[in-house]
């Protein structure tokens, strides 16, 4: 008899109280699913991909100061690596696979390399493996949906290795040129049904007590010098249409794990939305590898 899981947790973790969900059957290949952010939820990505992963025992955790993860204390990323093991620890749960969503390839990255016993696969999707890397092609965008484009900073292809930019001071730039949502809207989202999908399930959500907690240095975050050190098998699913991350953030991970194996597809940040059966097809082929080894 299938036992199918579908419970929540509320797990303490020094000075937060952890949203977790457990979903799926018991005996099924555990996967823990990291959100984007910071300070974004795991409850899209269930509502809109929950049925489609539904044959795996799915980790859908909100990070702490999102969603309906608590803390008061503003925290570090090294504090969100230590809640993900915490959370295996409290589900009893050895091993599993990771898949990590934009920000969440930054708690990703270090956790496997941190704890690579723990997890079978490090599945990166639409990575922001670089925030300094973010914040310039954020400037670039701004700079030109503005009418600034003599002061865009120029291309990773011909900026000079010396160069140093303050990633936020390029990112205040943008934002004053453009406003953040609107500037992440156009990249993100290159159909616009799908950023309203998105939008009616966020809608949707059940969020924690709200706090000004804050995560420390996060445009300064960068996980690229630290991926060739990962001896977790890792994969790239990167989106043509996502303008935070193609081409830039994905050549930059490559060329950090050049064995490592990389799939395109179309769509935006978010490709479940914009096609849902090829995202999932590709999902489980990659997921079905760790099987196989």
């Amino acid at each position: 008899m299938i036992v199918f899981l579908d419970q929540p947790f509320h797990i303490t973790c020094a000075d937060a109280d952890l949203y977790v969900e457990l979903v799926g059957p018991k005996e099924g290949e555990p996967i823990y699913f990291l959100h984007g952010g910071p300070g974004y939820n795991s409850h899209s990505f269930r509502d809109l991909m929950g049925e489609e992963l539904e044959s795996y025992q799915m980790i859908y955790a909100d990070q702490r100061g999102g969603g309906r993860s608590y803390t008061e204390n503003d925290f570090t990323v090294d504090n969100l690596v230590n809640d993900v093991k915490v959370v295996l620890d409290s589900l009893e749960i050895e091993r599993a696979a990771l898949i990590a969503h934009g920000f969440g390839a930054q708690i990703g990255a270090r956790a496997a390399l941190d704890s690579p016993e723990r997890f079978t696969q490090l599945i990166l999707i639409n990575p922001w493996l670089s925030m300094p890397l973010l914040s310039r092609t954020l400037q670039r965008h701004a700079a030109k949906l503005s009418g600034h484009l003599e002061e865009a900073l120029p291309n990773e292809e011909i900026l000079s290795n010396t160069a140093v930019h303050d990633p936020i001071e390029a990112t205040n730039q943008a934002f004053q040129w453009v406003n953040p949502k609107k500037l992440f809207d156009a990249l993100e989202f290159p159909n616009p049904a799908s950023r309203l999908q998105l939008e009616h399930s966020d809608s949707t959500a059940l969020l924690g007590p709200q706090t000004q907690a804050e995560l420390h240095g996060t445009w300064q975050l960068d996980a690229l010098e630290i991926l060739k050190a990962i001896s977790t098998p890792t994969f790239f699913l990167g989106s043509r249409n996502d303008q935070t991350i193609y081409p830039d953030q994905l050549e930059a991970g490559l060329q950090q794990m050049p064995n490592s194996l990389m799939s395109l597809i179309e769509g935006g940040h978010y490709p479940w939305l914009d096609d849902d059966e090829s995202f999932v097809k590709l999902l489980q082929e990659i997921l079905s590898l760790s099987t196989e080894t």
